[in-house]
């Protein structure tokens, strides 16, 4: 993410996890780390955030030892893998492993020192850690496409527990091409107001002084400080909505098209007033454009189904995105919509659109 105010394409970026490895002492753990903070600022993919979620954890073995001959002082070449695994400290989630094969000299046979050895020879400019990164990265993306739903309601539980910046990190690899991403930004946006911004940092590198000759008076005018406005709510959609039940309160707060996403979102606010009623199911029956042509690839909340099961505790106001997929078109607005939400019918007419 370029800025907690919104999300934009960013490659995931690692920060170096501490090995488990009970054999390793302090000294070659701290020097193994060290190395692969240089692999990783040298292929652009370090993070300096603390708050990273996203996480490469090494292993050492030592599996071949081979003595030298004819020397005073025995000599062995040990040879063994540099184990690298890219995870998700949040969920837990494996997304790529590689080992690379890596070697040292010991003299006397110390397994300290055959992993001082090791470690000491590992080489940041190995191409087989660029390759690795590049194929972490993927795995990541991939995992994110697949499991969407999952993933924003794992930052949404982050957002209840107010761990705001992890839920952030955890976010950053969504894609703007996922069904889930508009649901992502409006997250982010919520996020956005727990997290102060930090403020810009200038570095001067050098600082040359020049003789300044003044011909006549310099007015310098003091800069005006213009304070940003504050956000403007949109303007209520002007629409018309039926509900069948009168405990359940629904009102539609944008419809918007995206035309690289070839998708329209409906955004509605639903208000349940039912104190026995926590989980409910909701349905996207049916969309009509103006002209009576049906969209049928409909999605409710997620993106799998045209229905599917959602918490709707009382008395809170829950934000729901309902998704048509596939559209060729601008269209322009809906004459009829048709959802089922708690078991109650919902009908939107006469429903504009905004690109």
């Amino acid at each position: 993410m370029a800025s907690v105010y919104g999300l934009s394409a960013q490659e995931v970026q690692f920060t170096v996890l501490p090995s488990t490895q009970t054999d390793l002492s302090d000294e070659i753990a701290e020097a193994l780390n060290l190395k692969l903070k240089q692999i990783l600022t040298r292929n652009s993919a370090a993070s300096a955030n603390a708050y990273n979620v996203f996480g490469i954890e090494p292993a050492i073995v030592v599996e071949e030892e081979l003595a030298s001959e004819g020397l005073m002082d025995r000599v062995n070449l040990v040879k063994g893998e540099l184990t690298l695994i890219a995870k998700n400290l949040v969920d837990g989630s494996l997304y790529y492993s590689m080992s690379i094969p890596i070697s040292g000299t010991s003299e006397g046979g110390s397994e300290e020192k055959a992993l001082k050895a090791m470690v000491t020879n590992i080489k940041t400019t190995n191409t087989a850690f660029t390759r690795f990164i590049r194929l972490a990265r993927q795995k990541i993306q991939d995992y994110y496409a697949a499991n969407c739903a999952v993933i924003l309601q794992k930052a949404q539980t982050l957002y209840a527990q107010k761990q705001y910046q992890e839920a952030l990190s955890y976010l950053s690899a969504v894609s703007e091409v996922l069904p889930c991403y508009e649901q992502v930004s409006v997250l982010v946006a919520e996020l956005a107001q727990y997290i102060p911004s930090a403020p810009d940092t200038v570095i001067v590198q050098r600082v040359v002084e020049k003789p300044v000759v003044v011909e006549k008076p310099v007015v310098v005018e003091k800069p005006v400080v213009v304070e940003d406005p504050k956000p403007q709510k949109p303007d209520p959609i002007n629409c018309d909505i039926s509900v069948s039940a009168n405990d359940l309160d629904v009102k539609v707060l944008e419809c918007f098209g995206n035309v690289t996403q070839r998708r329209i979102t409906l955004r509605l606010e639903v208000l349940n007033r039912n104190d026995r009623i926590t989980n409910a199911q909701v349905n996207f029956i049916s969309a009509f454009t103006a002209d009576g042509t049906e969209c049928k690839d409909r999605r409710a909340i997620t993106d799998g189904n045209y229905w599917c099961g959602t918490k709707m505790p009382p008395y809170v106001s829950v934000k729901q995105d309902y998704f048509l997929l596939n559209v060729t078109e601008k269209i322009t607005s809906f004459s009829y919509v048709e959802l089922e939400i708690r078991s109650a019918k919902v009908i939107i007419r006469n429903l504009p659109v905004q690109w």
